[in-house]
């Protein structure tokens, strides 16, 4: 019983291990979101390294776009504002439709 104790550990600390070290960070287009974030609200993103940024952000942009996509820009930064104020929800749905779904961009002026 002991070694199949011993073996369970061993193979869990193995995937821990695997999993880490193949993990190769935010996409190109995360890191495009976070470079437009950062860029569109500077003063409250524009301290973070853009890797470090987009990781944080994780799928925020393509959420902001899903809430675009079935219904209005203020339902995008009603989304986005239960964790950030104005302008920071409405630099990340900018910078969103920028990157993952331009074809929202109509969304912004009516909005």
């Amino acid at each position: 019983m002991r070694h199949i104790v011993i073996g369970a550990a061993a193979a869990a600390v193995l995937l821990v291990l695997t999993g880490c070290s193949s993990s190769s960070g935010p996409s190109e287009q995360d890191k495009r979101y976070a470079a437009a974030v950062a860029a569109a609200d500077p003063k409250f993103f524009g301290g973070f390294p853009v890797d470090k940024l987009a990781s944080t952000l994780g799928s925020e942009g393509r959420d902001l776009c899903d809430r675009l996509k079935k219904g209005s820009y203020e339902d995008a930064v009603a989304y986005a504002k239960l964790g950030y104020d104005s302008t920071a929800s409405a630099a990340l749905v900018a910078a969103a439709v920028s990157v993952y779904c331009p074809d929202q961009k109509s969304k912004l002026t009516a909005g």
